[in-house]
């Protein structure tokens, strides 16, 4: 049977006094930062885990941010659309006294003025903008009004192309409604009001009231009041549906940082219990090396 030298004796404690050295400053280090891993080789499959769990909270905070700027700007949708219902209602209530044969030239001619004024708040409702001067329905024409006055009538100047926002891992959601769906792409109602208007504003004492004009108005006005409500439903049935994803992804925030925090960090407790038996290992090993070291291989026969 071999001999084992004093050398190689030598040499087999030194290596194990470096490793538990090692062990140590790795220990130390660990105790100090807090975390479990100071490189990824440390725990390859923990650190990968930890990679995509990092990954898909940046996920989530960029959705939860996209998702909060899309219910902004439903909501400021969601108001303007809310105003525009008033005054539609308000227009139907004056279009219905209006038709009273009662009316002489005199009070048609004031149900003119409060129309005219009434159409005016439609329009620059739709023709409203957000924070940034973007025009909120004019579809994908943001820089353009939705509705304009040009040439003796009203015009659909905006599209009817709806925007569409990425709030989820292929989840998307339509970010807006336009002036084009509501009133139409020839808007029938403005263009209606408008010419009944004129014509209220000409009638002569004991002059019958435009009867035909009238009833297409209030046909016109029914149609994109139908609209304009179930748009603002839309509206509302869409925020809560993004409020729902943004506190599932808080949820799931919270979770994942759990679980980061399992992966990661270090338990104190265990750590240090490691460590003082590793500092106690290392005093045994230099005591057993310091007595070798004093004797020579001869001694030893």
């Amino acid at each position: 049977m071999p001999r084992v030298s004093n050398a190689q004796t030598s040499a087999a404690m030194q290596a194990n006094l470096n490793r538990k050295s090692e062990e140590i400053a790795k220990l130390q280090s660990q105790i100090a930062s807090g975390q479990r891993m100071d490189k990824p080789s440390d725990d390859p499959v923990a650190s990968a885990r930890l990679r995509a769990m990092q990954s898909e909270q940046a996920s989530l905070v960029r959705y939860n941010k996209d998702i909060g700027s899309v219910i902004g700007d439903l909501q400021i949708q969601e108001v303007h659309l809310k105003s525009s219902s008033d005054a539609l209602d308000a227009l139907g209530d004056l279009l219905l006294a209006a038709s009273n044969g009662s009316n002489g030239a005199e009070n048609l001619a004031a149900f003119a003025s409060e129309l005219s004024n009434y159409a005016k708040i439609v329009v620059d409702c739709f023709n409203a903008k957000d924070d940034a001067g973007n025009y909120l329905f004019s579809g994908t024409k943001t820089d353009t009004p939705a509705v304009r006055y040009s040439e003796g009538e009203y015009k659909i100047i905006g599209n009817s192309t709806v925007r569409k926002a990425v709030v989820g891992n292929r989840v998307e959601i339509d970010a807006n409604v336009t002036a084009a769906d509501l009133l139409g792409e020839s808007p029938d109602l403005l263009n209606g009001l408008h010419e009944l208007v004129d014509r209220l504003k000409k009638i002569t004492p004991g002059e019958e009231s435009p009867k035909q004009l009238l009833e297409d108005s209030l046909a016109f006005l029914e149609v994109a009041r139908a609209k304009v409500r179930s748009a603002i439903g839309d509206l509302g049935a869409r925020q809560n549906m993004l409020q729902l994803m943004e506190n599932i992804n808080i949820d799931r925030q919270g979770v994942n940082q759990r679980t980061q925090d399992g992966l990661a960090k270090q338990d104190m407790t265990e750590a240090i219990l490691k460590l003082r038996n590793y500092e106690v290992s290392m005093q045994a090993s230099q005591k057993v090396y310091s007595l070798l070291a004093k004797f020579s291989p001869f001694e030893l026969n």
